[in-house]
């Protein structure tokens, strides 16, 4: 991406790259940022999460560490694990696929 990008084209690219998170799949919000082409704009995707209108997967997104987004962990828990996510401790430890599938 060029830094002649607008606010509401990042967020765009945020957008898409979050809807495009299968079930099963958990990424962290740097994770959505370098995907999205920008890199070091974690905040920005919390942000997005945080306030947007838009219905999106936000229980796949997590911190770079696995934690889940405070004061909304038992129904992010609750969705992930149906979605056969291992969620131990206020964290996922496993997921299918994504920054905490394991190692093959």
């Amino acid at each position: 991406m060029t830094a002649l990008v607008t606010m509401g084209e990042m967020e765009q690219h945020l957008i898409d790259v979050i809807r495009s998170l299968r079930p099963g799949e958990v990424v962290s919000y740097g994770d959505i940022a370098d995907d999205a082409g920008f890199h070091g704009r974690s905040r920005a995707v919390g942000h997005l999460l945080a306030s947007t209108n838009e219905a999106l997967p936000w229980w796949r997104v997590v911190n770079s560490t696995g934690r889940l987004v405070p004061g909304n962990e038992v129904q992010q828990a609750a969705r992930l694990r149906s979605e056969g996510v291992t969620v131990v401790g206020g964290r996922v430890t496993r997921a299918r696929f994504g920054r905490f599938k394991p190692a093959e």
